[in-house]
């Protein structure tokens, strides 16, 4: 089965037994504000950020007190005057500049404005303001032990997510180098090209950065195969990203961009069957039957050598470049043949 939709059953499931466990609470203790620890269960239950077991309870513990003391705070200055929506105003600006300065924790600062306004839109005496606060403290605390469950099957999914999420930003930024070799307004719109590119880069970046991070937590937890295996995909990745920013120094090498036009049947054709070869490898960790071979991808570059002897290497007036670009093409190529080798350890390679 695919492990990317075995991942989104298992979370379903996640889902589905934080919020029966909200219910079953709510009912046992059968308090007219019992509904705010329901909330508070279902809400902490997505706040998934940080890169290790402990960040990310502390995310949920502060996240949980934080909505809490908020709604206590409400609840307390409900029947002074101007007061409640000054204090709204308030903690939204808060929230907001924290979303702002702090992306990752955009969710964290909802729950928490969520929780003030959904407060202060329904008053309530002292008795029951201490409710509020205890069950949405109950709430965290739910939220927690199943993090605590479920969190080892996350990270796991998380790693070959992020590895096939890595190899398609590897995908992109092919896909835009190519289209400087191919596009006959690149010449004329250089910036427009290269911004592309740089942000296609900035893609790979940060999911290779991530995937680092998910790795190394994972690390702890594996048997020394699985260990050497995580750390090849990652040197793998990182090789694929060199020679992708080697192949792609062809339009600067170039400076008569006519000359491409000469060979732009061979290039398609080679930027065709690279993002089939990176989708046949996505599809190898993802579990699929799905195994491309890398020979249509050297024909595609042994037509382009055959091009270059009988064409380019009369026509161009910088034939070596091209050279160069064959070569990093075949180191490409036999890049490829090392990831679709490398096979995905097994579940009983966890301890």
């Amino acid at each position: 089965m695919d492990s990317i939709f075995t991942s989104t059953i298992r979370r379903f499931i996640y889902l589905v037994l934080v919020a029966f466990a909200a219910c079953v609470l709510w009912r046992l203790f059968c308090h007219q504000e019992g509904y705010w620890l329901v909330w508070a269960v279902l809400l902490c239950s997505l706040v998934t950020q940080g890169d290790s077991f402990r960040q990310r309870l502390i995310n949920i513990i502060i996240t949980g007190l934080a909505a809490a003391f908020v709604v206590f705070g409400a609840g307390c200055i409900r029947d002074l005057p101007l007061l409640p929506g000054l204090y709204i105003l308030i903690v939204t600006a808060v929230c907001v500049y924290i979303s702002q300065q702090h992306a990752e924790y955009f969710l964290q600062a909802f729950i928490v404005n969520l929780f003030a306004v959904l407060a202060s839109a329904m008053p309530a005496s002292f008795a029951d303001n201490a409710a509020r606060l205890f069950f949405i403290s109950a709430g965290m605390a739910v939220a927690l032990v199943f993090q605590i469950i479920f969190y080892p099957y996350f990270i796991r999914d998380e790693l070959r997510s992020y590895v096939i999420i890595t190899l398609r930003s590897l995908e992109r930024l092919n896909r835009e180098i190519f289209s400087c070799f191919l596009d006959a307004e690149y010449s004329d719109n250089i910036y427009l090209y290269e911004r592309r590119i740089h942000n296609a880069k900035n893609r790979y970046m940060q999911s290779i950065n991530r995937l680092r991070d998910i790795t190394g937590l994972v690390e702890s937890r594996s048997s020394q195969g699985a260990v050497i295996i995580y750390q090849n995909i990652l040197q793998t990745l990182d090789l694929l990203y060199d020679n992708m920013l080697d192949y792609s120094q062809l339009r600067r090498r170039v400076s008569d961009f006519t000359t491409l036009s000469l060979c732009s049947r061979e290039l398609s054709e080679i930027s065709q069957e690279i993002e089939k070869s990176i989708a046949g490898v996505a599809a190898h960790f993802a579990n699929k039957k799905y195994y491309p071979g890398m020979d249509m991808l050297s024909r595609g570059i042994g037509r382009l050598e055959s091009n270059y002897y009988n064409v380019l290497q009369v026509a161009s007036r910088e034939p070596l470049p091209f050279l160069f670009f064959m070569d990093s093409l075949q180191a490409f190529g036999k890049t490829m043949e090392v990831l679709f080798s490398i096979k995905w350890p097994s579940t009983e390679h966890y301890s």
